[in-house]
Order: structure tokens, then sequence, then C-alpha cells
């Protein structure tokens, strides 16, 4: 899980003062979720001013979606590497949630505040997004979904993996995944939990 404190944001190059906000913005985020975290606080941690802050951002929720872009993109970029090589199927549903694992591990807090946004409006809770703004975090979000059910396509063409609703079963192991990150039980030795996830999704825990 990633872990920012006050003493990791070097504030003296001015150069890096958007990326000093956005490490201040992480840390507010993870901490206080968004509809409790204030610019203000942001700010201080930020050591800068407000007028510098909304000279990079219009408002707090464009800083936490540019927060939450600059993480995920890159994230994104290596999943379409991957579901485009010409490995086997099942070789990269393996290696996927590995990378799923590490870049939900490592960004827990911070994913978690986003789920936490994306399902409480409208249900009952409250959300700091309106239903515009959960349905473009939504739509992100289900992006590696739709890359990971692409790969288990790949492997009913390949006749590796047998007729299913493929959506369901991507939904299915990435909410394992999810589940096994939030819920602390991911072992010190990351790649062992990946094949233990993987080998039981595809190939279940029945004997016969």
């Amino acid at each position: 899980m990633k872990k920012f404190s006050q003493s990791t944001i070097d504030t003296s190059d001015p150069r890096n003062k958007r990326q000093h906000i956005l490490d201040a913005a992480y840390i507010i985020f993870s901490r206080k979720g968004f509809h409790r975290a204030t610019v203000d606080e942001i700010i201080a941690l930020a050591d800068t001013g407000k007028g510098t802050v909304y000279n990079y951002f219009v408002n707090k929720e464009q800083l936490f979606y540019t927060l939450i872009k600059e993480y995920s993109n890159p994230f994104n970029k290596k999943i379409e590497e991957i579901v485009a090589s010409d490995l086997l199927a099942l070789d990269k549903i393996s290696i996927l949630t590995k990378e799923f694992l590490n870049f939900y591990s490592k960004n827990a807090d911070l994913w978690r505040v986003l789920i936490h946004e994306m399902r409480t409006f409208g249900e009952g809770g409250y959300s700091g997004f309106n239903e515009e703004q959960r349905e473009k975090y939504k739509k992100d979000f289900e992006y590696t979904i739709v890359l990971l059910e692409s790969v288990i396509l790949q492997g009913v063409e390949q006749k590796l993996v047998r007729e299913c609703n493929t959506k369901q079963a991507a939904y299915g192991l990435f909410s394992a995944i999810i589940a096994i990150v939030f819920q602390g039980l991911v072992e010190e030795n990351i790649e062992k939990t990946a094949d233990n996830i993987a080998n039981t999704f595809l190939f279940g825990i029945a004997t016969r």
C-alpha cells in the first residue's frame, strides 16, 4: 500500500509545484475521503497558496479526477500491452492478476475512496460526486475490466476457456482481487497471492 507522509513532499523545488499538490491531495483524500477532504487542507500540506492550486485545478473534483487519472493511465497502458501481446490467454490472465493485485495494493487507500463515492450516491448515503461525475468515474473504472473480459474472450476463442458469460467472469475475477486487497489478505509475496487467485479462478477448488 502506498505510504506518504508530510516529509515525503519536497516543496523546495517550485518546478514541481503541481506534483506537490497532487502528492498532498493523495494523502488528504486517502485519509479523509473525497467529501470530507478540503482544498485548504491540501494547500496547507503542499505548502502552497490557494491561487497556485486553482491555477492548476478548477475545483476539488477536478483535482481528485486528475489524481485518479495520473495514477491509472500508466496502469491502463501496461494492461493494454499485456492484452495485445502474443501470449496465450491463460498466461495473460495470470500476469494481469498480478498487475491488478500490485496496482490496487499500492493504491488501496485512494481507490477505496473512489469505490465508496461511486457506490453511496442514491443508496441511502451521500457522495461528493453528482450523477454525471459518477458516470465519468465509473466509465474509467470499468475500462480495465473490459480489457480483462477481452482476454477471457481470447481464451474462449483459443478453446482454453469454456463458453461462459465473459462479462460476469471478468467482474468475478476483478471482485476477488479487490476483496483480497481491501481485506488485507495479500501475502508478502504478491506473486504467490496472484497465482493463487488466478489458479482458483481458472481451475476452481473442487477435486473433481
